[in-house]
């Protein structure tokens, strides 16, 4: 026996990504949270079978780290990932609190614990713990996201994390790797093709020109970890000139995606882009955003809370919104581009101005995941963090021949 795997979260869901990984080792790949769960509550990682020696963390999405404090209860084990993930988990993780407070099963005591027992580990830097070497690899979705490769008994195993296959403006895209014995990998699209990006890009700027000549103010819900970088750059690669206003979260994610520039395709250049944009401060600088024709890069990106709500109802009629990431269905996002309202302070709330969506994804399509999965080879494919697994490791079985699974909550793996 090489790996035992049990698989925490993650498993026919996407969201609270958590597998602990067994060789000499007990290692946590991933603790994340489920936010957007139809209970209505955070979902976070089934208990763990044995205490972990130490985690991995792939990056700092939440789905992907925000449990990590909750393993600070209790345990004193120490948790690597590189030095933007950390940075960036210091935010999302206290803004998490924030929001959720006492709903959340941590508070300060074991947030500060958690940053103090972080470790860096840097891309293409092995790590050698007993009989185990674990390599992180650049996963070209955010600053600082990684592919984690583990070697035990002459036997590789690589597990994906969330990574994208195509150059986008901050990032190079990921590497395929060849010839693995097991690999873990995310299926987030293992049915749907992303739209060439050239071509989306340009379908963004026609869309913006268009609101900004009328008059109006092209307003982009964002995420403001890597789709806030990405638009802020899109933009000003395509034109100097437009009005930019960047508000809400996004404005500190920035600030430590310049803080790290090696993890970010032309750091030079992004610095000079964000110089030229104007990042929102306060009550005074929304008002002027919206008194001119403007585009407002806003927080969050599924609407379900951050400044863009305050712009929505105060721009006007000649403006536009613009989806450029997913929105979970029961959002703000989702409920608005399928039914034309949101819902705040309880009520539902119509929404007049036109809305649009463009698919910008951090995350390989399918074409992608197989050519992955082909250059890979592995014996075994585990697929993980999607909505329809099962379908695709059938699909993998039976017309391709691989030795796929779909692992249930819960299920170990014995490879």
């Amino acid at each position: 026996m090489d790996f035992t795997i049990d698989c925490l979260g993650a498993s026919r869901e996407v969201g609270r990504s958590a597998f602990l990984v067994r060789t000499d080792r007990n290692i946590m790949l991933d603790y994340g949270i489920k936010i957007f769960d139809d209970s209505g509550k955070v979902k976070y990682p089934l208990e763990s079978p044995q205490e972990p020696d130490f985690a991995i963390i792939s990056h700092a999405h939440l789905d992907h780290s925000g449990s990590v404090p909750t393993l600070y209860n209790k345990n004193r084990i120490r948790w690597y990932a590189t030095p933007p993930t950390c940075d960036i988990c210091e935010i999302l993780w206290k803004d998490n609190m924030k929001i959720m407070g006492d709903d959340l099963e941590y508070g300060l005591p074991e947030y500060n614990r958690a940053l103090k027992y972080w470790s860096p580990l840097l891309y293409n830097q092995t790590m050698q713990t007993g009989d185990t070497r674990i390599t992180l690899r650049d996963a070209g979705h955010i600053s600082g996201a990684a592919m984690v490769e583990m070697e035990y008994n002459d036997r590789t195993l690589l597990y994906s994390g969330d990574f994208k296959c195509d150059d986008t403006r901050m990032h190079k895209k990921a590497r395929f790797v060849d010839d693995v014995d097991v690999l873990i990998i995310e299926t987030t699209y293992a049915f749907r093709e992303h739209p060439p990006r050239k071509e989306t890009e340009m379908k963004l700027m026609e869309e913006i020109y268009d609101t900004l000549e009328k008059g109006g103010n092209a307003l982009l819900p964002c995420f403001a970890l890597g789709r806030t970088q990405e638009l802020i750059s899109l933009i000003r690669s395509n034109d100097k000139d437009i009005p930019v206003f960047v508000d809400g979260m996004g404005r500190d994610i920035t600030s430590i995606y310049l803080k790290h520039p090696t993890y970010i395709r032309d750091a030079k250049e992004f610095r000079n882009e964000v110089r030229s944009v104007e990042m929102v401060q306060g009550l005074g600088d929304r008002k002027r955003a919206v008194k001119e024709p403007s585009v407002i890069i806003s927080s969050s990106g599924m609407m379900n809370g951050g400044p863009v709500l305050s712009y929505l109802f105060n721009t006007n009629k000649d403006s536009k919104l613009i989806f450029t990431g997913y929105c979970v269905e029961g959002t703000n996002g989702w409920t608005l581009q399928n039914k034309g309202f949101i819902t705040k302070d309880e009520q539902e709330l119509s929404v007049d101005l036109p809305v649009t969506y463009l698919d910008l994804s951090a995350h390989a399509g399918r074409a992608d995941l197989m050519e992955f999965i082909r250059r890979a080879n592995p014996e075994k494919v585990i697929l993980v963090h999607g909505d329809r697994p099962d379908e695709f490791a059938k699909e993998l079985k039976e017309s391709h021949g691989y030795d796929a699974v779909a692992p249930l909550p819960g299920e170990r793996l014995e490879l």
